[in-house]
């Protein structure tokens, strides 16, 4: 994973997008500028508000959280070391949460995991992250809902199939059928409930096209 300590297998990450690794390898950037010797699920925060480009960073953001906030509740919360050491580890809670990422990408039908995915199962272990949203007053439900409801449209949307306009042709002359079509009423006979039908034909060739 190109450096990241994660304490993840770099096996288990396979799926994960490139905005999603890209929280991960903030997360330790994070940590390590804060001289922690671990990863926690407040690192995995920072990382993903960090890239402001991702999805997650931009819901976190609406929902009130900027990255400034959230680097002094973390120095409150852990307090800070002597920076410039990489973390050696993650918490248990953080692998927690990366393990669950892509659990949650199945679940809302996405074929990878996002960093909205990630930041979801950093909610759902709670840990410090939660501590320090609540800190900056990220209402953490509303958060949560709207995220689901974001990724479930984008994983249906990624699952759509295109809706193809196809124009039906006579089967005689394969002349496209987009004008007028020849439309004969016939009398029908030896039915104690007599009714006419209506026999259409391709208006070029006259070929029947069938019965109405």
């Amino acid at each position: 994973m190109g450096g990241v300590t994660t304490g993840t297998p770099a096996d288990d990450l396979r799926g994960f997008g490139a905005d999603a690794r890209r929280a991960l390898a903030l997360a330790e950037q994070e940590a390590r500028l804060l001289g922690h010797e671990r990863v926690g699920t407040e690192h995995l925060l920072l990382g993903l508000l960090a890239d402001e480009s991702s999805a997650a960073s931009s819901a976190l953001r609406e929902a009130g959280a900027t990255i400034a906030a959230a680097r002094r509740k973390v120095t409150e919360a852990v307090g800070a070391g002597a920076p410039g050491a990489a973390p050696s580890s993650s918490s248990a809670r953080a692998s927690r949460a990366i393990g669950r990422a892509p659990r949650f990408a199945r679940d809302l039908g996405a074929d990878g995991v996002s960093s909205e995915h990630l930041l979801l199962a950093v909610l759902d272990v709670e840990g410090t992250a939660g501590q320090v949203l609540r800190g900056i007053g990220v209402d953490i439900d509303q958060l949560g809902n709207a995220l689901g409801a974001r990724t479930a449209t984008a994983g249906r949307e990624e699952h759509a199939h295109p809706v193809v306009s196809v124009r039906p042709v006579c089967p005689g002359c394969r002349l496209t059928l987009d004008a007028a079509l020849i439309a004969t009423p016939l009398p029908v006979t030896g039915s104690p409930d007599r009714h006419d039908v209506t026999v259409v034909s391709c208006p070029a060739c006259g070929h029947s096209l069938g019965v109405v």
